[in-house]
């Protein structure tokens, strides 16, 4: 059975290795998509400032996301916690990463020189609420309790 797990730290520990950043179990929010208790991905929310939030995801299977993981991830941030922008750091190397934030509607804001390990660039990306495809769709087998 499909379900959406909040706050769980192993969730935030693992997405936070494949996404190539860190996990703040004391501060940072971690969403993890749950089938028949094995993780399939999620998202990690850090560095809020009312104004804007940033995510971090990650998979553990190429099929990770569905209906209700992308329902949560921009219901929480946008419809919850009302901001009005979601930022990415996205190293330059992950084409994969990169891609996947061009498909959910994110843009490019800046290339920012040796954010990641090994001297790699960031690509800054963001993606503004009015520009947000996913907050009409529905979720089809969970109601979002984000406590």
């Amino acid at each position: 059975m499909d379900q959406i797990r909040f706050n769980n730290r192993d969730d935030g520990f693992a997405i936070a290795e494949v996404a190539g950043t860190a996990f703040n179990p004391f501060r940072d929010v971690s969403i993890c998509r749950v089938k028949d208790d094995v993780p399939y991905g999620g998202v990690i929310f850090c560095n809020y400032t009312e104004e804007s939030i940033a995510m971090h995801s990650g998979g553990f299977r190429s099929n990770w996301t569905n209906r209700d993981i992308l329902f949560v991830m921009f219901d929480y941030p946008f419809n919850q916690l009302k901001v009005n922008r979601i930022f990415g750091y996205v190293p330059e190397d992950n084409e994969h990463a990169i891609h996947i934030n061009e498909n959910l509607g994110f843009v490019h804001v800046v290339r920012i020189e040796g954010l990641f390990k090994n001297n790699t660039a960031c690509l800054l990306m963001k993606m503004e609420r009015t520009a947000c495809r996913f907050l009409g769709i529905r979720p089809r087998t969970i109601r979002p309790n984000y406590h």
